[in-house]
């Protein structure tokens, strides 16, 4: 029902009024930068709305699969990349789901586990041409050998390789080499490069002080060849890895020591030689190898040759049904899952602090594949494991040459805050010299092989001269000054006999504090400590016999000892928290655009050698892949030791570089 105009309170034919004008409208001004800021902003938001979704598309392209172990499975080792104490992490391991392979301990507690996995048969084992470290090698074939108590095979294969392939194969049943394999089998040497002859091509000539005689890592920059000191400290290193050597032939090959002796001051490479000698068992190819493998895996006989050689028969059944199911050790420890009647208790937990290479100040935010301890990352971890209520003892696994003594300071400092807190263990892998001994030296507990490399306990100061190059360049310089002292060291003058004599003043003062800690760490005078240091280096073996150290033993042994410590009875498990710990791998690809969230204002401390000679990571790559495999570790660690000096011209390092082959 409408109302009519009366009805409504309005007059008839009375015009409605307009609605009240609004406020007059001002425009604003707008700066000019305004649009292109909203696009750009825009266009970032659009951005990671595009990656976030492509990541929600695709993810599962790039998630892991379940892994299961099969019955009838063959565990695989193979030592392609080396063997680390652990694996640094990819920034792209997002899309290939990859997590690297298994790090040293994960190794060991696969073979662990394999040996009363029912689903597990055996072992084949194919060592890669990467080298691995002698402490490592000796206590994996500790463990190889432990596994075979179980009764299951070990079959080892090797195209080609030398002494440390060979040392990985021995703990197997049978050795195969390919007809046409070559194994170096001649015994050990170490071959240093010394850079003092370019040097004086360059007009540069290198000021060394080292304390003292043995400490010879300077030596590559202001001499041709060895000194007598430097030369009878690594005879005596070889001479105790030869005899290893020859041991672990006998022993495994049943050969008399005499024999293998001889053998390898003969020097032999080919198959049939090494066959003749029982070195080695059959020569096959290795999809021989395979076959006979898969038939022992599900229990049936291989009847058939494995050489062409041998026969003109079938070289398989094709009809067979067994399948060969190889699972690595990275693959095999995701499956491996602790039922807590095993666990001692859930509140217990034992650190692992892994420190690998040589030691540098700062911190790293690098995604290299060369591996280094950075003294303010390697502090936080120390912090993290000191700070966690779980974590009980803390275990420093150390396999580095040294360098840096500021960085390497810290660390000791830290330590020894640490050990007010809770028992820490130093565990020394293949090296834990110099810088890495002054690590060690911190610890309650210093733990290292029989042929760890240790010791080296010294500095060494090298700075260049480049008088000689201005020469050669026909350039001149002067110099104003307030005073004196103001050209102290400078590289572009000769330097005089005060300021030499000045520079030895201060590191031995440096030298001197190395020695007083060490003394005070072993409970020793300082004399006693000077006639086992002046730079040094020694075997695990021989540094137990001079107290150097506290026990012999590998990493398995130090987690042992902590379990006495703790009162954890042996054969109870215990939750163990390594250290790097590996990153969300989300985060770690946000890290490489500088996304990722950081601690502290120094996270963007970068330190890449390669600058200091002009060169991008690119070309430096290139460059280096050109150069013998047999040169580029010496290259690497002379150009980091340069690197290092740009910093601090006193360094704790290792004389050159021990590569035993």
């Amino acid at each position: 029902m409408s109302l009519n105009n009366e009805e409504s309170g309005t007059r008839p034919n009375q015009p409605t009024m307009p609605p009240y004008p609004p406020p007059p409208y001002q425009r604003k001004r707008r700066s000019g930068w305004v649009i292109p800021l909203v696009v750009i902003g825009a266009l970032i938001v659009i951005f990671f709305i595009f990656i976030a979704i492509m990541f929600a598309s695709f993810g599962s392209m790039f998630e892991s699969k379940q892994i299961t172990v099969k019955e009838n499975s063959v565990l695989y080792l193979t030592f392609d990349d080396g063997l680390q104490e652990y694996t640094k992490q990819s920034p792209f391991s997002i899309f290939t789901g990859s997590t690297g392979g298994a790090s040293f301990l994960q190794t060991l507690r696969a073979i662990e586990n394999a040996k009363t996995d029912d689903n597990i048969k055996g072992i084949y084992l194919k060592p890669g041409m990467a080298g691995t470290g002698w402490a490592k090698a000796m206590e994996l074939q500790d463990a190889l050998e432990d596994f075979k108590t179980s009764g299951k095979f070990i079959y080892a294969f090797m195209e080609m390789g030398a002494e440390g392939q060979y040392f990985h194969s021995l703990p197997a049943d049978t050795i195969f080499v390919p007809s046409e394999g070559l194994v170096e089998m001649n015994g050990f040497a170490v071959t240093s490069m010394f850079f003092t002859g370019l040097f004086e091509k360059l007009g540069v000539k290198y000021h060394v002080e080292h304390f003292e005689d043995f400490k010879s890592a300077g030596d590559m920059f202001s001499k041709t060849k060895y000194t007598d000191s430097a030369r009878h400290q690594t005879q005596v290193i070889i001479n105790q890895r030869m005899e290893n050597f020859v041991n672990a032939i006998a022993k495994y090959r049943n050969l008399d020591k005499a024999f293998v002796m001889k053998a390898l001051s003969t020097g032999y490479y080919t198959a049939d030689s090494l066959q003749a000698l029982g070195f080695i068992d059959v020569m096959a190819q290795e999809m021989s190898v395979l076959e006979f493998i898969k038939y022992r895996a599900n229990g049936d006989a291989y009847n058939f040759p494995l050489n062409v050689h041998e026969s003109a028969e079938s070289y398989t059944d094709t009809k067979y049904e067994g399948k060969l199911r190889l699972i690595s050790p990275s693959a095999y420890i995701s499956t491996i899952k602790s039922n807590k009647d095993e666990i001692y208790d859930e509140n217990v937990t034992i650190a692992i602090i892994n420190g690998v290479g040589g030691i540098n100040s700062g911190r790293d935010d690098s995604f290299s594949d060369d591996y280094s301890i950075r003294s303010g990352d390697y502090v936080r971890q120390l912090r993290k494991a000191r700070e966690d209520e779980n974590v009980k003892a803390i275990i420093l696994r150390i396999d580095s040459p040294g360098g840096s003594v500021i960085g390497s300071d810290e660390i000791w400092e830290e330590i020894i805050k640490t050990r007010k807190v809770k028992p820490v263990y130093a565990s020394m892998s293949d090296v834990a010299a110099s810088g890495g001994y002054y690590m060690a030296m911190a610890c309650d507990t210093i733990i290292a092989h029989p042929a760890t490399i240790t010791g080296s306990i010294g500095v060494v100061l090298a700075i260049p001269n480049f008088t000689g190059t201005m020469d050669k360049l026909g350039i001149t310089t002067d110099t104003i000054a307030s005073n004196s002292s103001a050209q102290f060291l400078n590289t572009l003058y000769p330097f005089d006999d005060a300021s030499k004599q000045k520079l030895y003043t201060i590191s031995r003062a440096m030298y001197d504090r190395f020695l007083n800690k060490v003394a005070k760490s072993r409970n020793m005078t300082y004399d006693e400590v000077r006639s086992l240091a002046r730079g040094r280096v020694w075997t695990g073996e021989d540094a137990m016999k001079h107290n150097l150290i506290d026990a012999l033993g590998g990493l398995d042994d130090a987690i042992d000892m902590v379990k006495n410590r703790l009162g954890i009875p042996l054969d109870k498990k215990v939750y163990v928290r390594t250290f790097p710990e590996q990153e969300d791998n989300m985060v770690a690809f946000l890290r490489l655009f500088g996304l990722a969230d950081e601690d502290e204002s120094d996270s963007k401390y970068k330190s890449n050698f390669v600058e200091a000679l002009g060169f991008n990571q690119n070309q430096y790559t290139s460059v280096m892949e050109m150069m013998p495999k047999a040169i580029q570790p010496h290259l690497k660690h002379a150009l980091d030791m340069y690197k290092m000096s740009e910093k601090e011209s006193v360094l704790m390092s290792m004389p050159y570089l021990i590569e035993i082959k």
